[in-house]
């Protein structure tokens, strides 16, 4: 008995061979930018974590780098042959993800940080309070970062 007509339950799948299995294979550029050049050579392993997230992380050896996905069209892969010193076509990604080295915290480390930063010692009670609240005498631009 099915809810809908033109439709009926399936109780048990058939076996595998039925169903096709395709693999897509994708190519992702890694732009690593300051990252010391000797570094890359010498490690054995590395962790990409994120891939498919708005911000991937990379650890090479003790080094850490966040990411972020840029697009700015279509690059072209080649593969070098070594004996000949010759190129050749191998693929093309539209994907390219640009990594800096970051500094990891822990969480509780970080929040003591910047609330540290937002206190001062009150100099007749001796407590901790907040910064005093001041008069904006200009009107500030704000720029990205990635300006």
């Amino acid at each position: 008995m099915s809810l809908c007509p033109g439709y009926h339950q399936v109780t048990q799948f058939g076996p595998d061979d039925d169903y096709e299995e395709e693999e897509e294979i994708f190519y992702v550029t890694l732009e690593l930018g300051n990252v010391e050049p000797s570094l890359i050579p010498s490690c054995d392993s590395y962790h990409l974590v994120g891939l498919d997230t708005p911000t991937p992380f990379l650890q090479l050896a003790g080094t850490v780098l966040k990411g972020r996905h840029k697009m700015l069209g279509t690059e072209l892969l080649f593969s070098e042959h070594s004996p000949e010193h010759a190129v050749s076509y191998m693929e093309s990604t539209r994907q390219r993800i640009c990594f800096r080295e970051v500094r990891l915290e822990e969480k509780g480390k970080a929040k003591a940080k910047a609330d540290a930063c937002q206190l001062v010692l009150d100099r007749i009670t001796g407590k901790l309070a907040p910064l005093p609240r001041r008069c904006r005498t200009r009107k500030m631009d704000v720029v990205p970062e990635d300006y």
